[in-house]
């Protein structure tokens, strides 16, 4: 069986893509903390992967329409476990855990003495 490089370097650069995208998808369902997910990235980057799946399918591409195929897949978990997530938190709640606020901050408070 005589594979083609170019198939050859397909699959690989697929593998790699994939490979990339896994530990962010583990970690969404493993922890549920999807606050550092840009929603607007990931509903992009499904839209693009969407096209690559038809591009690959018109193509006739195996590695493109597989590895884009299943990138479209592990792409809308996240992006489906963070519009769940948001759901669940109060607006602007993500924000206010890291940011310590100072109510007057010229003011000292009283010294004990």
């Amino acid at each position: 069986m005589d594979i083609p490089f170019s198939t050859l370097v397909g699959f690989g650069a697929g593998c790699i893509g994939l490979y990339s995208l896994l530990p962010q998808v583990v970690k969404c369902c493993r922890t549920g903390d999807v606050a550092a997910i840009s929603l607007r990235m990931f509903a992009v980057r499904i839209f693009g992967l969407l096209l690559w799946t038809v591009y690959g399918y018109a193509l006739g591409s195996l590695p493109v329409l597989i590895f884009s195929a299943l990138g479209l897949v592990l792409s809308t978990v996240i992006l489906v476990l963070k519009v769940r997530g948001s759901r669940t938190q109060p607006a602007g709640d993500e924000c206010s855990r890291d940011v310590v606020r100072e109510e007057n901050p010229g003011s000292a408070d009283p010294v004990a003495g």
